[in-house]
């Protein structure tokens, strides 16, 4: 009965552990809409730009602060000498004692800044023109972010698929080969047919290992950008459909989306926002060249001619020498500056919207004459002639050249496929726009 015990549970533990091994190597299956949605609520790299909007609005609430006054306190006597009382004016005691504090000597001053030119005012502004700028990089960051999520993404669909196709081919070839052994060891084919088939197959099992290389390595990137479990396999569902027609599929213009790109991209709102900022600088140097005021009330205990004094004063920095010509000057010529780094912004988005909007429509053309029917075509071929070699209608430098051809046709397609929707993303990147293709 102990034994029985003791079995059922090591089946116990062995059952669950593969369980739980299995459940570690399933696969994650998403679609591209699925995966965004994780990207944008786990990537680690977005929620810690996010931060940036809480750090510049940070900045504007200590824009907002008054300086802090200033307390001075002097002229304290901690012990009187036998001389000092002789010779010293004898005052009135403290705290309600008859001796303590008759030759104690103090004096207390408080300190307030008043800030002129409306100062404060205009480092508000200039924080609140920051915060701005932190809200358009935090933009600009998911655009680009997104961007490169959805080309990694493509990337892994073309190794995946590409992979898949090499499999498949190595499998048909494996046992073609194991065939070719059979019939070679009965004197049925010569040695030179049987070297070359396996020859095909190895050079097909080194591709497969470099593309399944490159699938762990783009796996491991977008785990990282999901930010999931380190033992994730993803899969991803097919994007690219030959049923649409790949074309620009839209009536937009040229200039249309150039000028789109020019409202919506957020790298050119920041250019805008510098000669804002930049504007805004200049303002503030211009009032940094009024003096502040300091305004004061003091208290002296014996050392006036009034006893228990109190006191009020001012205090003005005199501009003769420092008028802060040399910093309004700087913040001129950066506004000049910034106006020229804007015009040049202008342009490069300009002709990156032309260079990306013909890439696109280069990639799109590739597939005119390609259809859904011709990729169906070329694969049964491929199973034809496979069966055709099998029972030796055809001969191996026939279904050799086919084989080669039909792997170079097939990640030539591939990799189009992979390029068109890289272009698409890049001119979505490059006018700020989401646009979308017909399913």
């Amino acid at each position: 009965m102990q034994k029985r015990k003791i079995y059922l549970l090591l089946f116990i533990i062995c059952w669950g552990l593969s369980k739980a091994q299995s459940q570690t190597q399933d696969t994650l299956q998403l679609n591209l809409k699925q995966a965004e949605r994780l990207l944008l609520e786990n990537n680690i790299s977005l929620l810690a730009e996010r931060l940036s909007i809480d750090m510049a609005d940070a900045e504007v609430i200590q824009a907002k602060v008054w300086p802090n006054p200033t307390l001075e306190v002097n002229e304290v006597n901690l012990w009187t000498a036998d001389y000092q009382k002789k010779t010293g004016e004898e005052q009135p005691s403290l705290f309600g004692s008859d001796s303590f504090g008759r030759y104690r000597q103090i004096s207390a001053q408080i300190e307030q800044v008043i800030e002129t030119a409306g100062k404060r005012k205009k480092r508000v502004e200039l924080a609140k023109v920051s915060t701005e700028m932190a809200q358009s990089y935090l933009e600009d960051f998911l655009l680009s972010l997104k961007t490169e999520f959805r080309k990694t993404i493509y990337a892994f669909q073309f190794h995946e698929s590409y992979a898949k196709m090499l499999d498949r081919q190595l499998v048909s070839l494996e046992n073609i080969v194991k065939a070719y052994q059979k019939q070679y060891d009965q004197g049925n084919v010569n040695k030179a047919e049987l070297i070359r088939l396996q020859a095909s197959l190895l050079s097909i099992k080194d591709e497969l290992i470099e593309e399944r290389k490159a699938l762990n390595e783009l796996n491991e990137e977008l785990v990282v950008m999901l930010n999931l479990p380190d033992q994730t396999t993803l899969s991803f569902e097919t994007t690219f459909n030959l049923d649409n027609e790949y074309q620009l599929p839209f009536n937009y213009t040229l200039n249309y989306l150039q000028e789109e790109a020019l409202k919506h991209r957020p790298d050119v709102a920041i250019s805008q926002l510098e000669i804002q900022r930049s504007q805004k600088k200049l303002n503030y140097e211009k009032a940094m060249a009024t003096p502040d005021i300091s305004l004061s009330v003091g208290y002296d205990r014996g050392g006036n001619i009034l006893q228990d004094f109190i006191g009020f004063g001012f205090s003005i920095d005199l501009p003769f020498f420092d008028r802060n010509k040399g910093n309004i000057k700087k913040a001129e010529f950066a506004v000049q500056q910034q106006n020229y780094l804007n015009e040049n912004k202008l342009l490069e988005v300009r002709e990156q919207v032309r260079k990306n909007y013909k890439n696109f429509l280069e990639a799109a053309h590739f597939f005119d004459d390609i259809d859904t029917e011709y990729l169906e075509g070329l694969d049964k071929t491929m199973e034809a002639y496979t069966e055709y070699f099998k029972l030796q209608s055809i001969n191996i430098i026939t279904y050799m050249d086919f084989l080669e051809s039909y792997i170079d046709t097939k990640r030539t397609i591939l990799e189009n496929q992979q390029e068109y929707l890289n272009d698409l993303e890049e001119l979505k990147h490059n006018t700020g726009l989401e646009i979308n293709i017909p399913n």
